[in-house]
């Protein structure tokens, strides 16, 4: 009876192991085929059109489609590609509760922006050689720039909300591989997104334990750096005062910086309209948290 329960016992941790460990379909292994001969530039003109107003989760999947109407006519068209991919970041993490639905639009996310970095010859010979993404995306340049970066973000994103703790142990290897990409984007331009690389790692430097190289002091200059680079981006002051002063108890810095948020304009302020949207939405529910708590 104990050798069974113990067979039983093995058995519910290996699979438990099994389901922790995270594996993503590359995109490049799911290139559309051409199957529509519908106007390119009048479906890039819409697409495009929607992107100015997309607020409701209805909107951003309008956004998608429409962008997935060019892949349609043109499956190599890295706009739509890296495009389709950001949004379903944002589906994601705006506007997708349950962990099941999340799992799938960062899925989508990664597959999309994979699609997108494959539009470059020497990526996709590097790929087609056998080199893993992290070594291929060496060969990459700025006009894949935002390909990989929204490739990384949406790798953190399932990292972070989709992985319990024991799944973040066994994948290690997913933010590991992300600092190997923020590497690359530093040396082709190190203020993409408006800071995006510093605000990244600021995330890193928090979510690592102090002995493994985690450093709340570390966070606060990545922040300030991104600010500087990218001082009217809504996602980098949100970003400082979601993850790292309402763990430091800095609460006139995160009051100051929600507020500060909630008063620009969105479709100014350096990310897209939909993504300010959500900074702005998020950063009203983060100040209403702290009035009841």
């Amino acid at each position: 009876m104990n050798t069974i329960i113990k067979l039983t016992v093995l058995n519910a941790l290996l699979a438990i192991l099994i389901s922790s460990c995270a594996s993503f379909t590359p995109g490049w292994n799911e290139v559309a085929k051409k199957s529509s001969d519908k106007n390119l530039n009048h479906l890039m003109a819409t697409a495009q059109k929607l992107e100015l107003t997309a607020a409701t989760a209805d909107e951003v999947n309008d956004v998608i489609a429409a962008y997935l109407e060019v892949e349609k006519v043109a499956p190599t068209n890295y706009s739509a590609l890296w495009k389709i991919g950001s949004y379903h970041i944002l589906m994601g993490a705006a506007h997708s509760p349950k962990i099941r639905t999340k799992k799938w639009h960062y899925r989508e996310a990664i597959k999309y922006c994979e699609k997108a970095m494959y539009t470059n010859i020497d990526f996709a010979n590097e790929i087609n050689a056998g080199k893993d993404a992290t070594e291929a995306c060496k060969k990459l340049t700025i006009n894949e720039i935002d390909a990989m970066g929204f490739w990384y973000t949406a790798r953190f994103y399932y990292y972070k909300e989709c992985l319990k703790p024991i799944g973040r142990i066994l994948n290690t290897k997913i933010p590991l591989d992300n600092n190997k990409v923020i590497v690359q984007i530093d040396k082709i331009d190190p203020q993409w997104a408006g800071g995006g690389n510093n605000f990244s790692r600021a995330l890193y430097y928090i979510a690592t334990p102090e002995k493994f190289g985690g450093s709340k002091e570390k966070a606060d200059e990545e922040f300030t750096t991104a600010i500087q680079v990218g001082p009217n981006y809504l996602v980098n002051r949100w970003g400082r005062a979601k993850y790292l002063y309402s763990i430091t108890g800095n609460n006139e810095g995160f009051k100051a910086d929600m507020n500060w948020v909630i008063a620009q304009d969105p479709s100014k302020g350096g990310n897209p309209y939909a993504w300010n949207v959500y900074f702005q939405n998020d950063a009203k529910k983060e100040l209403t948290k702290m009035i009841y708590q």
